[in-house]
């Protein structure tokens, strides 16, 4: 575990003693980087401390894409000889920067000092030399030079690999139906979390947005941006077989929950009372698969998708009340 304060030293030490102070820094919120030493310290240098939000922790993509790669690169490096890695990462570093970025067309040698420099392989290439001490070490140096090219290699087709498939979203045309994935609604809601869809919807698309991200209808009662990017976004399918979709219809107005189970039967209703809100109409709900500990009350606009039961259940109901009306005459 590393104090703010040591923190702070390694900084100076590692960095500011090379490079100066900068000017701005990007950070996560770890409480060493958000306490008042470490906050009250770059205020005196000088430094803009920029750092992530909760509900947005990817402020600084690139810093993140970096980190992912290093540590995928160093699992591949030490993976088969990790006794030693710590010896080993002055190689990784050098090979690391050695390394041609595909945006910048460079390696960092080249931003930072404007050339590539001198490289193991090239000092050792056709050079035995009459010191087997000396020779050792430079071979030494190259062979962890070249696994460390080797697994940075990998690493950067892996990382590829998976951005590429990240990067195959969905295409909408205006009209199009779409659930949409809104944890800003779900992780607050006072519901049943194990039955609460991961996607709402459907909502209709409205237009596209730039390049990646769409304008849908939202019920203006939910409150919410109504733009949001591909990735939160999925086709609707309306499938006669598939309980949780096919009885779905748009939501209406009111309506700010879906469910992950098909409701089996109502089983009673109540109207539910609270000071200075209007009354609720609230149905006792039995879930299709699961046990009667589960049932539980549900808010009649939740229940948008499962109007059959709902009807079947106050058609019931009213049949038992002419039945009861009748038998008392």
């Amino acid at each position: 575990d590393c104090p703010a304060e040591e923190a702070a030293r390694l900084f100076m030490k590692h960095i500011i003693k090379y490079w100066g102070v900068p000017r701005t820094i990007v950070s996560d919120r770890d409480p060493r980087f958000t306490g008042k030493f470490w906050t009250e310290l770059f205020e005196l240098l000088g430094s803009e401390l920029n750092m992530s939000t909760s509900s947005h922790p990817q402020t600084d993509g690139q810093t993140e894409r970096a980190n992912a790669l290093l540590e995928l690169y160093l699992r591949h490096y030490v993976s088969s000889t990790q006794q030693n890695w710590a010896k080993l990462l002055d190689v990784a570093q050098f090979s690391f920067n050695l390394q041609v970025n595909e945006s910048t067309g460079k390696s960092l040698f080249e931003i930072v000092m404007g050339q590539q420099p001198l490289t193991p392989s090239t000092v050792v290439e056709g050079q035995k030399g009459g010191n087997p001490a000396a020779y050792e070490l430079a071979k030494t140096w190259q062979e962890e030079a070249d696994l460390a090219r080797a697994s940075l290699q990998k690493a950067a087709k892996k990382m590829k690999k998976w951005a590429d498939e990240k990067r195959r979203f969905h295409e909408f045309e205006e009209g199009d139906l779409v659930l949409v994935k809104m944890h800003s609604i779900l992780r607050y809601r006072k519901m049943h979390k194990g039955l609460l869809r991961r996607y709402e919807g459907p909502f209709k698309v409205l237009r596209r947005v730039g390049k990646v991200a769409y304008k849908v209808e939202l019920p203006s009662k939910l409150k919410l941006h109504p733009v949001f990017h591909v990735s939160l976004l999925k086709p609707y399918h309306g499938d006669e077989e598939d309980p949780n979709r096919g009885l779905s219809q748009r939501a209406p107005m009111g309506a700010k929950t879906s469910y992950d189970h098909e409701v089996d039967c109502i089983l009673k209703v109540r109207e539910v009372h609270k000071r200075y809100c209007k009354p609720r109409i609230e149905y006792k709900v039995r879930w299709k698969g699961l046990p009667k500990s589960k049932d539980s009350w549900e808010p009649g606009e939740a229940l948008w998708q499962f109007k059959k039961q709902i009807d079947a259940f106050n058609t019931a109901k009213a049949n038992e009340d002419v039945a009861r009306i009748g038998g008392g005459e």
